[in-house]
């Protein structure tokens, strides 16, 4: 089984399916998508990774340039454009592959006309493998709005998987924040935490959108159900951007804390050298005077000078803490 499909993904053809309207499919190749086609509805998905799916898209899909360029573009944002019949709809995904930095996403690309649903990937998407996988069991939508929809909704668990981690480890980090001495590391992971956040909202926010549209779609090929499954969709991304606001603001009022805790320590702390510096300075003058070597320093053969000068010099440094003590500096 390894071999077809490592030759389907250098020629560019991922899989492609026609849709027996009872939840299955039957795979077809790139021979069965030139020439008239029948009018089962069929799924065909592309890896954009590969010039065949380029190739086939502009010279024998039948799509205008518009519309390739959508599917193609590899810095698409979460939109729907609807002609028609047809909708180009592009979606977000988690990004489940090994070198993927946290919080990055992404594009599914589709475009459909009712009739034929054609998808691009530039990196795997688990939810479309798993769809598939479903429709190759026998078990999977009936036609090409319930796959879009289901898509949409797969799409989204993987989104609120990842974020209910990230909420946890955002409420780890705060805890320790707030109980830690050292925090220059805890400081780093929620800034850390925080730009991973912003990426999703980012992808997040206009997604919800383009769902709450789909929803409002009125097209012959997506039925109610389907609407009303990414009606529901729409309300989780919702959800899933309102959480990722509080978390961010959780972030954002430990990394305030623990800067205002950091600010008072060093503030105490050169409180501290100040009131040090301001008693000593007194006593640096009258020893670094009275240490000079030249004549005429007052008592100089006196035996008892030395234990006067320490009895004088405490009682300077009495009534420096007394002063400072009243003015309420201590």
């Amino acid at each position: 089984m390894a071999q077809p499909d490592r030759l389907h993904n250098w020629f560019g053809l991922v899989f492609a399916l026609r849709l027996d309207g009872a939840g299955g499919g039957l795979p077809i190749g790139w021979s069965d998508l030139s020439g008239p086609q029948p009018r089962q509805q069929t799924w065909v998905h592309l890896d954009l990774r590969h010039p065949n799916a380029h190739r086939w898209l502009r010279e024998d899909s039948g799509l205008d340039a518009l519309t390739v360029d959508g599917l193609t573009n590899p810095s698409a944002a979460p939109r729907l454009l609807r002609r028609g019949q047809s909708l180009l709809l592009v979606l977000k995904g988690i990004d489940q592959s090994r070198d993927a930095a946290p919080g990055d996403m992404v594009a599914a690309r589709l475009w459909t006309d009712g009739q034929r649903l054609i998808s691009c990937r530039s990196e795997r998407l688990p939810a479309v493998e798993d769809l598939h996988m479903e429709l190759h069991r026998g078990g999977g939508p009936t036609g090409i709005g319930g796959i879009i929809a289901s898509l949409a909704d797969r799409l989204m668990t993987h989104v609120d998987d990842v974020l209910e981690e990230l909420q946890a480890t955002v409420l780890r980090t705060a805890h320790a924040g707030t109980q830690a001495r050292h925090t220059e590391n805890i400081v780093a992971d929620l800034a850390t935490l925080r730009r991973r956040m912003i990426r999703m909202r980012f992808h997040l926010t206009p997604q919800r959108r383009v769902l709450s549209q789909l929803a409002g779609e009125h097209q012959p090929w997506l039925g109610d159900a389907e609407c009303r499954l990414a009606g529901e969709v729409a309300e989780r991304c919702q959800h899933a951007v309102e959480g990722l606001i509080a978390a961010g603001e959780i972030t954002a009022i430990t990394q305030d804390e623990i800067l205002q805790r950091s600010s008072e320590t060093t503030g105490r702390r050169v409180y501290s050298l100040t009131v040090i510096t301001a008693i000593f300075l007194p006593l640096s003058f009258l020893t670094g005077l009275l240490g000079v070597n030249v004549a005429g320093i007052p008592d100089a053969s006196n035996p008892l000078a030395f234990l006067l000068l320490c009895l004088f010099l405490l009682l300077l440094v009495l009534g420096q803490l007394w002063l400072l003590r009243r003015k309420g500096w201590l």
